[in-house]
């Protein structure tokens, strides 16, 4: 691993979870989402969860939709085959 970022020649441990800087085990910001540099990304990185947490709870059933969608297209499909099939092959 690198040096810390805030102190030359001192080993890093970790990384920052937010900014990727490599901290020492002194510099280090401990938090319930990982380790940081400081309270600033600690800050950042909780604001950025709690945004990604009310997308996926605001997102309607994603996967649902898109399978409704295709059985309603093919069940279109079949029926303009049926139509054809019925008028112009009998």
């Amino acid at each position: 691993m690198a040096e810390c970022f805030f102190h030359t020649g001192r080993p890093a441990v970790a990384r920052c979870k937010q900014c990727g800087r490599p901290v020492c085990s002194q510099c280090r910001v401990v938090g319930e989402d990982g380790i940081f540099c400081s309270e600033k990304c600690r800050q950042s990185f909780a604001v950025f969860a709690k945004r990604v947490k009310e997308m996926e709870e605001r997102k309607p059933g994603g996967k649902q939709r898109s399978f409704s969608l295709r059985v309603v297209l093919i069940i279109i499909l079949l029926a303009v085959v049926f139509f054809f099939w019925k008028r112009f092959l009998r």
